[in-house]
C-alpha cells in the first residue's frame, strides 16, 4: 500500500520490521523508529524537541536555581525521563506483542 505522507511511509517502515521482531533484536527497530520520531518532531511545533540542546538548557536552569530548588528540579527532570523511558519500552513491548500475535 502506498502512503500519502512521509510520516505514514516512515510508520510503514517501522511496521514492516514488526513480524520479525524478537525481544533480543528490538534494537533493529531503532533506526526506523528514530527516523519516524524525528519526522514527527519536524512535522509540527507541538512535537518539537531538542535532544542535543536539552542537556545544556537543563544545566543552565539548574545553575540559576537556589540550592533547595535544584533538588526539586532534578526530581521533576528525572521523573519526566523515567516516563519517557517507560513510554519507549511500552512501544517496544506492544510491537513485540503485535509481532507474536501476527505470527501465531
Amino acid at each position: 500500500m502506498v502512503r500519502d505522507t512521509p510520516l505514514e511511509r516512515l510508520a510503514d517502515a517501522c511496521a514492516l520490521r514488526l513480524p520479525a521482531l524478537q525481544s533480543a533484536d528490538a534494537v533493529s527497530l531503532e533506526p526506523s523508529f528514530t527516523a519516524l520520531l524525528n519526522a514527527i518532531r519536524d512535522s509540527d511545533a507541538r512535537f518539537a524537541f531538542d535532544r542535543e540542546g536539552r542537556p545544556a538548557a537543563i544545566a543552565a536552569v539548574r545553575e540559576a536555581l537556589p540550592m533547595i530548588e535544584r533538588d526539586l528540579f532534578e526530581a521533576v527532570v528525572e521523573d519526566h525521563a523515567c516516563e519517557v523511558a517507560a513510554l519507549n519500552q511500552a512501544v517496544v513491548l506492544m510491537a513485540q506483542a503485535l509481532a507474536r500475535v501476527n505470527r501465531d
